[in-house]
């Protein structure tokens, strides 16, 4: 039986510095040559998530399927809906002050109207009434 070599706690040696080293500016190069070369077809709609498949395969011809289509085209549709909505919404037409004034004249000509009217008895329904003498 053999004592242990000591291998643990060794310090890297240069060549193994220099191997880490050329494998990292090795791997930086391969990034920086990764061309995009496949064709995107429907460019508007894909995702960043559909087109981390290049990752992979730089030359692989990204398309969506049918049903994925339909759905991002039904997601836009609905989205420019609701900013054409919310547009409508924030353009108003005359300013407040104005709108509030308007309503204080009708109110002011409601009341005027309801206080022209004079007071009228209430008489029930059947019967007849006794004329005063």
């Amino acid at each position: 039986m053999g004592a242990p070599t000591g291998k643990i706690n060794r310090p890297r040696t240069e060549l193994q510095k220099k191997l880490f080293k050329r494998r990292r500016t090795l791997s930086k190069q391969k990034r920086k040559k990764h061309r995009i070369v496949g064709a995107v077809v429907d460019e508007g709609l894909i995702t960043v998530h559909h087109l981390k498949k290049r990752s992979s395969s730089a030359r692989a011809n990204i398309t969506l399927s049918g049903k994925k289509r339909r759905k991002l085209l039904k997601q836009i549709r609905h989205a420019t809906k609701e900013k054409m909505e919310m547009q409508v919404d924030a353009s108003p037409g005359p300013s407040k002050t104005a709108q509030s004034r308007k309503e204080k004249k009708k109110k002011k000509k409601k009341k005027k109207e309801t206080i022209s009217c004079p007071d009228v008895e209430m008489v029930e329904a059947g019967t007849v009434p006794e004329p005063e003498s």
